[in-house]
């Protein structure tokens, strides 16, 4: 989970959120999911991380490259700053919206309110999106940014009871 984009390296985590990391399982993808675990992470204000889930529990500083890890080894953490791993190619994108605003008074929609494009139009916006404006390479918009990440490893029992596909999202909350 990637929290606080642009983060500086003296970014913290809340001590008044919860992180969540939501997991569904079921048999096979596109069944209803038949059990549910989340993993719950809370930080103090001296960044200390509590971590529950499937009845495991990891307590202490998860910043350390190789973060922490509970008793059993079934549930280990990190928290801290890395890297964005994202790639946006803005300068791309703007050139590709300036187009299509321009264009807007030639398009026209289908019933489901999608524009129609010949294939001509259609490569040139997904090229245009793939190259900085004028050709050349893209350029990476979050190149040196940072974000607070939170990376949960948890033993795939604790989180298969309802069969061995899974499903993830995650959430904060106050």
């Amino acid at each position: 989970m990637d929290v606080f984009p642009a983060a500086t390296t003296a970014a913290k985590f809340s001590n008044v959120a919860q992180y969540v990391f939501h997991t569904t399982s079921s048999p096979a993808y596109g069944m209803p999911a038949a059990a549910s675990e989340d993993i719950l992470c809370t930080f103090d204000t001296s960044q200390i991380i509590s971590c529950w889930g499937g009845g495991e529990y990891v307590h202490g500083d998860a910043s350390s490259t190789a973060g922490i890890a509970n008793a059993s080894g079934k549930l280990r953490v990190f928290a801290g700053v890395r890297d964005d791993p994202f790639f946006f190619n803005l300068d791309g994108f703007k050139a590709t919206a300036a187009a299509v605003h321009n264009a807007a008074g030639s398009l026209t929609f289908d019933a489901a309110g999608c524009p129609a494009l010949d294939a001509t139009t259609s490569t040139a916006l997904v090229t245009q999106l793939k190259s900085a404006p004028g050709g050349g390479p893209p350029s990476d918009h979050f190149r040196g940014l940072n974000t607070l990440a939170i990376v949960v490893q948890i033993d795939k029992s604790l989180v298969t009871k309802g069969g061995s596909t899974v499903g993830v999202w995650a959430s904060t909350n106050k």
